[in-house]
């Protein structure tokens, strides 16, 4: 993480089936395209993930080094390499819906596909900054925030993008759009607001020096966490902002919220919990293997009951299930 985050800071019968039928559409899609496409077991993806997603609670996405987007129909057993169409890094994935979500990533590339990640094709952002974070609230509606103060917005699923940039140099790294409007967070601990559309920001008064890399949101609960342990928690849709006590002090990459459970993920293998909407984080024991990569990702399935359920990935492809407090 650090050869990509520290760059910046300068600036997953009827599963088989499902799968089958992935491969043969993503394999008339290559042939097209003269990409090639294969399908891995987890164990078998090498290359560096940054984000993921659930697009239900068997089918999950990962998106990583040089281009690469994989897709599995069966919890993350097998992987579908899926062709993107770009061999740029890619930072940040966004699904508001199962059919519908959005790629960003280094020079200013937005992908966006419109059948649950089988086939993707490339929107014009309108600049060349790296986007290191992209967040749809629906279909029509997105935001992605970057390098030099970047933030685009489009309100029309991505068919036209505006630059609505920070008149100051801050690296972004996340953003989401919630009912009360548009929260981002960047280096330095630099959180901003905009209540008009993306039209208009603010800063919010800096309650941490080290830089916020990851933010989730579930009813109005905003969480954000980035170097040293710094988890932040906001509970009126990002206005206020407190911090959180954090067992661990590694950096924190990967963040997920649902209800008043939720995950972070970091350095070292980090992996920590909330039972109370961010308050506070306790360190889950992992393995020792675990603690040789840092976690890039972590996301929450959206079907989860009261055994939380949740995957991550990271450094070298590396990935991890998680159930309540166990890590699988």
């Amino acid at each position: 993480m650090k050869e990509i985050r520290g760059s910046a800071l300068k600036r997953r019968v009827f599963a088989i089936c499902s799968l089958l039928i992935i491969s043969c559409l993503v394999l008339m899609s290559a042939a097209a395209s003269g990409e090639k496409q294969k399908v891995l077991t987890s164990k078998e993806i090498r290359g560096n993930i940054f984000s993921s997603a659930y697009l239900s609670d068997k089918e999950n996405l990962l998106v990583g080094d040089g281009g690469r987007i994989y897709l599995s129909a069966d919890g993350g057993a097998n992987w579908l390499l899926v062709p993107s169409g770009t061999s740029e890094q890619l930072f940040s994935v966004s699904f508001p819906d199962k059919d519908n979500g959005w790629i960003t990533g280094s020079s200013g590339v937005i992908l966006n596909t419109r059948d649950g990640g089988k086939t993707w094709t490339r929107q014009k952002s309108g600049i060349d900054k790296h986007l290191f974070g992209v967040h749809f609230s629906d279909t029509l509606h997105g935001c992605a925030v970057g390098d030099w103060g970047a933030i685009i917005v489009t309100d029309d699923g991505g068919k036209t993008w505006k630059d609505v940039h920070l008149p100051e140099d801050v690296v972004l790294y996340a953003v989401r759009i919630t009912k009360n409007g548009m929260v981002a967070v960047g280096e330095y601990g630099r959180i901003f607001n905009s209540s008009d559309g993306g039209k208009t920001w603010t800063s919010n008064p800096q309650l941490a020096e080290q830089s916020l890399f990851c933010l989730a949101e579930s009813e109005g609960t905003l969480v954000s966490g980035g170097l040293e342990g710094t988890i932040l928690y906001s509970r009126d849709g990002g206005r206020n902002w407190a911090r959180s006590a954090n067992s661990s002090k590694q950096a924190m990459y990967g963040i997920d919220l649902k209800g008043g459970k939720g995950y972070a993920v970091g350095d070292r293998g980090a992996i920590v919990m909330t039972d109370d909407g961010g308050k506070t984080w306790k360190e889950l024991k992992a393995p020792f293997g675990i603690q040789l990569f840092w976690l890039g990702t972590v996301k929450i399935s959206p079907e989860a009951g009261p055994a939380v359920t949740g995957m991550g990935a990271g450094a070298h492809g590396f990935s991890f299930r998680l159930k309540n407090q166990s890590i699988m």
